[in-house]
């Protein structure tokens, strides 16, 4: 999508091997202390660690109103896009040097909708197993307040890298540093859907709109992500492979094809609703078949519902590459709230929406 700040050349670094140098633990360290420069994912969300021990480690990012939807609400694979980089860094905190740890399945269970005033995120990750090629580890999401807002455990591969250990790499390019990097920035504001279209909307109908170019809320404007087709009860969308996403490697950052899954899960699951209703999810899974590599062209998400209860409803997305090959598979369930989209328009919070109407 043009305009997009991803258009912009990314900042960060992406292949340093000095981290590879050091085991997983000392590397951590190095870059909480700055003498590693962060990849283009945390220039891009302000996502970055700050604790860290043998096995352990915490990571925080800001919730800022760049990764608001068009309700300006934060969809569940938000929480995804902080606790991918927890749980493959405790994994990675327990390594060796010359290895590397890349997710292969990543679950998510919500407890709690973020808002606004939420500030930040603070997720706590440990290890459960780390063999010679898998790892286990689990994460705590929290609020600055220290109350849960979701769970969340992973398996990730552990790839040897052999590297010589005496050999002075040069530090890599890392970008501009003006205008400020994205997070920072004075958020984009009137692009999110009118009382009257959440309250009274038939969500199909404003989906298309949507895709007719009449709004782009600031997480697309933050991400490029777009949709491209909706019809009842299934929905399209696309995802540059921006080197943006990168944790560090040639790879996209696992979170951000996540966060991108879930997105379109509850699109589909939105199309199906009648006006002034709206979806909570519970929970995500996702597993990867295959690395997205940065520059390799956009990636294709294409979500289904496969269960419409009249309160549970499941979906599953199938992510394919530029080829048309394979990514992940992701499924996700959520709750319909009665009116919840009409609460919202009056300017309730997600948490007291979902509280309040849970029973009803």
């Amino acid at each position: 999508m043009a305009g997009a700040i991803i258009d912009e050349p990314h900042r960060g670094a992406i292949g340093d091997l000095r981290g590879l140098q050091s085991p997983g633990l000392e590397t951590f360290r190095r870059h909480i202390r700055g003498e590693l420069p962060p990849p283009p994912i945390s220039r891009l969300l302000g996502l970055r660690p700050t604790e860290v021990m043998l096995g352990r480690i915490t990571f925080t990012m800001p919730i800022t109103r760049w990764l608001e939807d068009g309700f300006g609400v934060y969809e569940g694979g938000v929480f995804a896009l902080l606790a991918d980089a927890a749980l493959s860094g405790a994994i990675y905190s327990a390594q060796p040097a010359g290895h590397s740890v890349t997710t292969s399945e990543l679950n998510m269970s919500f407890v709690r909708p973020l808002s606004r005033s939420s500030g930040s995120l603070v997720g706590r990750a440990g290890v459960v197993h780390s063999g010679t090629q898998v790892g286990l580890s689990t994460v705590l999401l929290t609020d600055p307040e220290g109350r849960t807002v979701s769970f969340g455990s992973s398996r990730c591969l552990i790839v040897d890298m052999p590297i010589d250990r005496d050999v002075e790499f040069p530090p890599p390019e890392t970008g501009p540093d003006q205008p400020a990097d994205p997070h920072l920035r004075e958020p984009p504001d009137g692009f999110y859907l009118s009382p009257s279209q959440a309250s009274d909307g038939v969500p199909i109908e404003l989906q298309r709109e949507i895709i007719a170019g009449r709004l782009w809320p600031p997480i697309w404007q933050l991400t490029g992500f777009e949709p491209v087709a909706v019809e009842d009860g299934t929905a399209t969308t696309r995802l540059p492979t921006s080197p943006w996403f990168s944790l560090g490697g040639p790879a996209m950052y696992g979170g951000m094809v996540a966060w991108a899954a879930e997105a379109t899960m509850a699109a589909a699951n939105y199309s199906t609703l009648p006006a002034g209703d709206f979806p909570a999810t519970l929970d995500m899974n996702i597993r990867f078949a295959r690395p997205a590599l940065v520059n390799s062209g956009g990636l294709t998400m294409t979500a289904g519902v496969t269960h419409r209860g009249r309160r549970l409803r499941m979906m599953s997305c199938e992510v394919t590459n530029a080829e048309g090959k394979r990514v992940a598979l992701a499924s996700s369930s959520a709750l319909v709230v009665p009116y919840g989209a009409r609460d919202l328009a009056k300017g309730l919070l997600p948490a007291d929406i979902v509280q309040a109407r849970a029973g009803n």
